[in-house]
C-alpha cells in the first residue's frame, strides 16, 4: 500500500508538473501571439501611413504632371517668342548696318561739302582782294579825270561806276565769307555728331550682335527645357502607373494582414482560454491536497498571510498606521522613474515594516523566489530588499531590481484579485528574478489578505520546484 501511495503521489506530482508546463507553454504561446498581433497592428498602422504617404505622393505626382504640361506650354510659347525676337534682332542688326553705311556716306558728303565751302571761301577772299584793287583803280581814275577837266567827265562817270561796283563786290564778298564761315562751323559740328553717331551705332550694332548670339543660346536652352519637360512627363506617367500597381498590391497585403490579424486574435483567445483552464486544473489539483510539495508552500503562505494580518492590525490598534493610509488609492508618480513607479501614504510604513517580513519569508526556504503583498489593484507598496534597489537610470537594471512601487495587473493576477477562494494557484515564467532563476518556471500562491475584515489584496509567494 505504501508503494502504491508513493506511486500515486509520483503521478500526481508529475501531473502537477505537466499542468505547470502546459500553462507556461500556453503563456509563452499567448505572448508570442500577442507580439504577433501587436506587430500586425503596427504593420496595419504602417500600411495606413504608407497609404496616406502614397496618396499624398499621387497627388503631388498629379500636380507635377499638371505643372509639367503647363511648363511645356510655356516653353513652347517662350521658344516662339525667342525665335521671333531673334528674327527681330537679326532684322535690327541688318537695319543698323544699312543705317551705319548711310551715315558713313553722309559723312563723306559732308566732308566734300566742307571742301567746296573752303573753295568758296578762297574765291570770296579773291573777290575781296580784286574789289580792293578795283576800288583803288577807280579812285585813281577819278583823280585823273578831275585833272583832265571837261575832257575827263565821261571817264569820271565810268570811274564812279567802277568804284561802286568794287564796293558792292567787296560787300558781297564779305557777306559770302561770313555765310561760308557759318556754314563751315555748322558742317564741322555736324561732321562731329555724325562721327559720334557712327561710333555709337557701331557699338549698338556690336551689342545687337551679342544679343543675337545670346538669343540663339536661349533658344537652344528653351529647346533643351522642352526636351526635359517631355522626359518628366513620360517619367511621371510611368510613376503614376507604378503607384496604381502599388495600390493594388497594398490592398492585397492589407486584406491578407487583416485576415492574419483575425486568425491571430482567434488563436490568442483560444490559447489564453487554454492557459486559464490549465491554471484552473493546476489550482484544483493543489486544492485536492494530492500535491504534497505544493501544499507545503500553500500552508506556509497562509501562515505568513495570517502573521502579516495580525502584525498590521496591531499597528493600526496602536495608532502607528491608519486604515486610510493602508487603503490609500491615490498613486503619486515618482518623477523620473522608468519603469514608472508610484507612492502612496502607505509606502513609508510598508518599506519599514512589511519589507523585513518579505525578506524573512523568502529566506525561510531555498525554493522561494519572491514574497510580496499586492493590492486589489495590483500595486506593490514595497518589495523584498533585493528588488527594491536604488534606481541607476539603466532601464534593464531598474526594470529587474526596482520593482517596489510598480503596478502588476495582468493575466492570472486579474483572476486572483477577483477570487474569493481561500487561496489560488498559478504557474508562469518569471522574467525578472535575476541570476539563474531569471527564466524559471514559477509556481505562485495567492492568499487573500484581509485587514480588519476588509480585503486589501493578496500575499503572494512564488517558488520553484
Amino acid at each position: 500500500m505504501k508503494n502504491q501511495a508513493l506511486e500515486l503521489n509520483h503521478w500526481i506530482d508529475e501531473t502537477a508538473r505537466i499542468c505547470g508546463e502546459v500553462v507556461v507553454d500556453c503563456s509563452d504561446t499567448a505572448g508570442t501571439l500577442e507580439t504577433a498581433l501587436t506587430s500586425a497592428a503596427e504593420l496595419q498602422q504602417k500600411h495606413l501611413e504608407l497609404e496616406a504617404i502614397t496618396q499624398q505622393l499621387a497627388t503631388e505626382i498629379g500636380n507635377v504632371a499638371q505643372a509639367t504640361a503647363e511648363a511645356r506650354l510655356l516653353s513652347d510659347a517662350a521658344r516662339e517668342k525667342v525665335e521671333a525676337g531673334n528674327a527681330t534682332v537679326a532684322a535690327s542688326v541688318t537695319g543698323f548696318a544699312d543705317m551705319i553705311a548711310l551715315i558713313n556716306r553722309l559723312g563723306t558728303h559732308i566732308a566734300g561739302f566742307a571742301a567746296a565751302m573752303e573753295q568758296v571761301k578762297r574765291a570770296s577772299q579773291s573777290i575781296d582782294s580784286i574789289a580792293r584793287t578795283t576800288n583803288m583803280l577807280a579812285l585813281n581814275a577819278a583823280i585823273e579825270a578831275q585833272k583832265a577837266g571837261a575832257a575827263g567827265q565821261t571817264f569820271a562817270v565810268v570811274a564812279a561806276e567802277v568804284k561802286k561796283l568794287a564796293l558792292d563786290s567787296r560787300s558781297a564778298a564779305v557777306e559770302i565769307t561770313g555765310t561760308v564761315n557759318s556754314l563751315a562751323t555748322e558742317a564741322e559740328k555736324l561732321a562731329g555728331e555724325i562721327g559720334s553717331g557712327i561710333e555709337g551705332s557701331s557699338s549698338a550694332q556690336a551689342q545687337f550682335s551679342k544679343m543675337e548670339v545670346l538669343l540663339g543660346g536661349l533658344n537652344e536652352i528653351v529647346s533643351q527645357v522642352d526636351d526635359r519637360t517631355n522626359e518628366i512627363a513620360s517619367n511621371t506617367s510611368a510613376i503614376n502607373d507604378g503607384l496604381t500597381e502599388s495600390k493594388r498590391v497594398r490592398m492585397a497585403v492589407d486584406a491578407a494582414n487583416q485576415s492574419m490579424q483575425a486568425q491571430l486574435a482567434h488563436a490568442h483567445r483560444d490559447i489564453s482560454d487554454l492557459e486559464r483552464r490549465s491554471n484552473v486544473m493546476f489550482d484544483k489539483l493543489v486544492h485536492s491536497g494530492l500535491s504534497r510539495a505544493d501544499s507545503e508552500f500553500v500552508e506556509l503562505a497562509q501562515e505568513q498571510a495570517e502573521r502579516i494580518r495580525i502584525f498590521t492590525e496591531a499597528a493600526i490598534d496602536a495608532g502607528a498606521l491608519s486604515m486610510d493610509a493602508l487603503f490609500d488609492q491615490n498613486l503619486v508618480e515618482i518623477p523620473g522613474s522608468n519603469p514608472v513607479r508610484y507612492r502612496t501614504s502607505f509606502t513609508d510604513w510598508a518599506d519599514a515594516n512589511w519589507r523585513p517580513l518579505f525578506d524573512e519569508i523568502s529566506a525561510s526556504r531555498d525554493e522561494i523566489l519572491t514574497s510580496i503583498c499586492t493590492s486589489a489593484k495590483g500595486f506593490l507598496p514595497t518589495h523584498m530588499s533585493k528588488f527594491s534597489a536604488t534606481p541607476t537610470g539603466d532601464l534593464a537594471h531598474d526594470t529587474r531590481y526596482c520593482r517596489n512601487g510598480r503596478l502588476f495587473m495582468e493575466g492570472v493576477d486579474v483572476i486572483a484579485k477577483a477570487s474569493e477562494q481561500d487561496y489560488m494557484m498559478a504557474v508562469y515564467r518569471h522574467s525578472g528574478a535575476g541570476g539563474n532563476k531569471a527564466e524559471a518556471v514559477v509556481r505562485n500562491v495567492y492568499v487573500p489578505l484581509r485587514i480588519k475584515g476588509r480585503r486589501w489584496g493578496d500575499l503572494e509567494v512564488a517558488y520553484i520546484l
